[in-house]
């Protein structure tokens, strides 16, 4: 096998395609279109193939292939990463899609999931069982990319991150040998999987430590956007003290056409409260009453249900194909010249299908030492997240100017470093995603796994 102008030869993907139980796909393929795209519209990037994995024989085969060609790799799991880590030019891309099973041991309290599974997927699988454990806040995202890279979501000041409850991983190396990385064995590459946002290895299975999570007690509570001073006032002075078993956000949106809310807000400008509580279900209105009952609401829809379908109740708000850039913000307080910078801006967007999402951590995401894992942000008791959105590809450019600007003018206010989910590029996974301790832990770890760089996330798109 060799490389020749940046491209393997015909033979030696004649070789590869044979060695697969999966299919092979190359530009001009029926398939390799619609495989290359990920769910942000905005990356449009063409890899020299796309492995098709049926499983982890498959895997390995792809990455031993890929290593003695010394080509480079990306593994698509969801594709939901919005900085497109999941496709690169002229790369192989493995496409774990096909890889997406669920084994749940009820006894044990444990799911075992395949490296193409969506969170969709897993909580089919737990919810019969009265389990769950912590998944993303939108359903369609991909377990392996959002557990590489933290894991914020619905249950975890309860439960913890994704990282707290994965117990071990099946790994294949960049060389093709296959590895079980755990507390107990290859320790070092556990740490950095939790959050160090990918490029140690091919995750081709996660296991799951699962919490008893039935029903809930969830809503979604609208206002006008000139209530969001009071509410974010009322936001920070409880989510300090709430109860662990609850999670909240404000989020600037435009209100959507929702049969509960008059039809004068429709397509207008406005906050809402959304919240999670996984104590008693019936007494989630209650528990969210100190930040709900601080303006008048222009509607509610609040009550109790499954967990497995609340996780799916904002998936129409992050629709396949629009254009994303994403950016995101924490902060040590929450002080009114934070909230006096943040309102006008987030009430005004370049594009009205851009939100901004105003979160806490606090709970048991903090009780961990922020050294633990290669997450390094959960002493960070608030983050906003600012969701640049737009479904039309002209208006990218000024939306991923008001999302810079956001930041921009939220950085006074802020401390250094950002999630790595929600980095919106790889610049910033780079020089932001982790700090000095953990970036130089984890580049030691990449050269001693990866030592020529062929996963590497921040490697040349």
């Amino acid at each position: 096998m060799s490389v020749e102008s940046g491209h393997t030869t015909a033979l030696a993907w004649q070789d590869l395609a044979k060695a697969l139980r999966g299919s092979l796909l190359q530009r001009g393929d029926a398939g390799y279109e619609s495989r290359r795209r990920v769910w942000n519209g905005a990356i449009d990037r063409c890899p020299l193939a796309i492995a098709h994995c049926e499983d982890a024989d498959d895997v390995i085969a792809a990455v031993k292939f890929a290593a003695a060609a010394h080509l480079p790799m990306t593994v698509r799991g969801g594709g939901h990463n919005v900085a497109g880590l999941a496709v690169r030019n002229d790369a192989l891309m493995l496409d774990l899609g096909a890889m997406n099973h669920v084994e749940v041991n009820a006894q044990a309290r444990t799911a075992r999931v395949g490296g193409g599974a969506l969170w969709r997927d897993v909580d089919a699988a737990t919810s019969p069982h009265g389990l769950a454990t912590t998944g993303g806040f939108v359903s369609t995202t991909g377990v392996g990319g959002y557990t590489l890279g933290g894991g914020v979501g619905w249950l975890m000041r309860r439960c913890g991150l994704a990282v707290d409850n994965l117990v071990e991983a099946d790994v294949v190396l960049a060389d093709g040998r296959s590895v079980v990385a755990s507390e107990r064995e290859h320790a070092d590459l556990f740490w950095g999987l939790r959050g160090g946002a990918g490029g140690l290895g091919v995750v081709t299975r996660y296991t799951y430590r699962l919490h008893q999570v039935g029903d809930v007690g969830a809503g979604v509570v609208f206002y006008p956007v000139d209530a969001a001073p009071a509410l974010l006032r009322a936001f920070r002075a409880y989510t300090p003290t709430a109860p662990d078993a609850f999670t909240a956000m404000l989020v600037f949106t435009t209100a959507p056409p929702l049969p509960f809310l008059p039809a004068e807000a429709h397509g207008k400008r406005v906050v809402a409260l959304a919240y999670c509580w996984s104590g008693d279900p019936a007494e989630g209105v209650r528990i969210a009453a100190p930040i709900s009952g601080r303006a008048e609401p222009l509607g509610r829809h609040e009550g109790i249900v499954p967990y497995a379908a609340w996780q799916q109740s904002f998936d129409a708000a992050a629709p396949s194909g629009d254009h994303y850039y994403w950016t995101t913000s924490q902060f040590d307080a929450f002080d009114d010249a934070l909230i006096d910078a943040l309102v006008p801006l987030a009430a005004a967007p370049a594009d009205p299908a851009s939100e901004v999402h105003v979160h806490h951590l606090g709970g048991e995401v903090a009780r961990i030492a922020n050294d633990a894992t290669a997450f390094t942000h959960r002493d960070s008791p608030f983050f906003i997240n600012v969701i640049g959105r737009a479904g039309a590809s002209e208006r990218f450019a000024a939306v991923r100017d008001w999302t810079r600007g956001l930041r921009t003018a939220l950085a006074p206010h802020a401390r250094g470093g950002m999630q790595p989910n929600f980095a919106g590029e790889t610049a910033d996974l780079g020089a932001r995603a982790h700090d000095s301790g953990a970036r130089e832990r984890l580049a030691a770890l990449r050269a001693h796994y990866d030592p020529e760089g062929l996963l590497a996330p921040l490697r040349g798109t």
